[in-house]
């Protein structure tokens, strides 16, 4: 089976993987879950648990696809060896780790410290926040996603830049999600195109989360439910391990990738995204696309 062809199998198991569950999780949503949306309407907050298994389901039956393959597998296309683990772990480390810290601070419910400044002026006052184990979580899930893709730590450029990119685009996913499907849309954006003229490697690993992320869609805008940090978190660390797998034999690249996904989450401490979006004419036509 063709590469293409894998990635479309992966992502109809994550589509269908993320309804299943989403259906179940919105029969009796439990108060814990329940929070208020941008328009004042009370909303389940379960999407991230849908996606993450929908992304981790079929990234398990890509790789035991792979190995059952009777095609000798290529190491080109994520610097990876041949071992199954560190193909699984190549995608499921960023999805499963962004997943944990996000759902951890999705249950505390919100926190009044926003942004850097926000979580360590709260640290240094010996508070810590829900969005300080997620910045902890990303550098750490960052490092070991780095590690994994790398197979160590040379060449250092790539793993340093694979390293800033899952945790810088894990956390601006999720400043984005303040509005119904804008994480989500902004996540297909980014990773669509990553698919398609990314390597095969990367296109089958992606496949599952992009799946689950369209099948999410329409819950999401209808405000059915919420992706919640549990759900922008690892889609966002998925985004930037193939912005970084894209930019891999440039270094220029991937110091641009860098310093661009620093900008922005640092432009965020202040200005609002939102308001900027609101601004613009064609960027709220695209925001509300689809919106009920």
């Amino acid at each position: 089976m063709t590469t293409w062809g894998v990635a479309g199998a992966g992502a109809a198991i994550g589509a269908l993987l993320c309804r299943w569950v989403a259906a179940r999780a919105l029969r009796t949503p439990p108060e814990q879950v329940m929070r208020t949306n941008v328009d004042g309407r009370r909303v389940p907050v379960v999407l991230g648990w849908a996606v993450t298994v929908g992304a981790l389901g079929a990234l398990t039956s890509v790789v035991l696809v792979v190995i059952s393959s009777d095609t000798p597998r290529s190491c080109a296309g994520l610097a990876l060896c041949s071992s199954s683990l560190r193909l699984w772990a190549a995608a499921g480390v960023p999805l499963a780790g962004m997943f944990a810290a996000g759902f951890w601070d999705d249950l505390r419910g919100d926190e009044r410290p926003r942004g850097f400044a926000g979580h360590l002026g709260a640290l240094g006052g010996g508070a810590v926040t829900g969005g300080m184990v997620k910045l902890v979580s990303g550098a750490v899930v960052g490092l070991v996603t780095a590690a994994v893709v790398v197979g160590g730590i040379e060449p250092l450029p790539f793993f340093v830049a694979t390293a800033l990119s899952v945790a810088l685009s894990a956390n601006l996913v999720n400043l984005l999600d303040r509005a119904p499907g804008r994480a989500l849309k902004v996540f297909l954006l980014l990773a669509l195109p990553l698919a398609v003229a990314g390597g095969g490697e990367w296109r089958m690993l992606a496949a599952g989360g992009i799946g689950a992320a369209l099948a999410a869609l329409p819950l999401d805008l209808r405000a059915a439910a919420m992706l919640g940090d549990a759900g922008a978190n690892p889609l966002g660390a998925i985004v930037g391990l193939g912005l970084a797998v894209s930019l891999r034999h440039s270094d220029a690249g991937l110091v641009g990738l860098v310093i661009v996904l620093l900008a922005v989450n640092l432009a965020s401490e202040r200005w609002s995204f939102s308001e900027i979006i609101a601004t613009s004419r064609w960027l709220a036509r695209l925001d509300h696309l689809g919106r009920k």
